[in-house]
C-alpha cells in the first residue's frame, strides 16, 4: 500500500473517531465544544439521530485499523470507500 492510502484511511480513522465521540457524547446528554461544532440537527433521523451514524462509523475505524494493519487495501478498503458515498446524503437531508 502506498502513502496516500495510508493517508487517507488515517485520516478517516481521526474524523469518524472524532464522530463517533460527538454521537456518544450528544446521545449522554452532554454539550460542549467538541459536540456542539459543526452540528445541526436533522428532521430526517428524530428521535434516533444519535443512533443512526454509530454502526456505520464503527465499521470506517475498525475496518480502516484493520487494513493499515494488513497494509493491504483489498475488498475491505473497497467497502470503506463505497460506505463513504452515503455520508453526504446523510448530512445534505433536511
Amino acid at each position: 500500500m502506498n502513502k496516500a492510502w495510508k493517508i487517507i484511511f488515517t485520516v478517516l480513522i481521526i474524523i469518524f473517531t472524532y464522530h463517533l465521540i460527538r454521537d456518544v457524547s450528544q446521545t449522554i446528554g452532554v454539550s460542549n465544544p467538541l459536540v456542539d461544532e459543526l452540528h445541526r440537527p436533522h428532521q430526517w433521523c428524530r428521535p434516533y439521530c444519535n443512533y443512526v451514524t454509530i454502526p456505520p462509523e464503527l465499521f470506517i475505524i475498525i475496518s480502516s485499523i484493520i487494513i493499515l494493519k494488513r497494509n493491504k487495501v483489498g475488498t475491505l478498503g473497497f467497502a470503506v470507500l463505497v460506505s463513504l458515498i452515503f455520508w453526504p446524503f446523510a448530512v445534505l437531508l433536511p
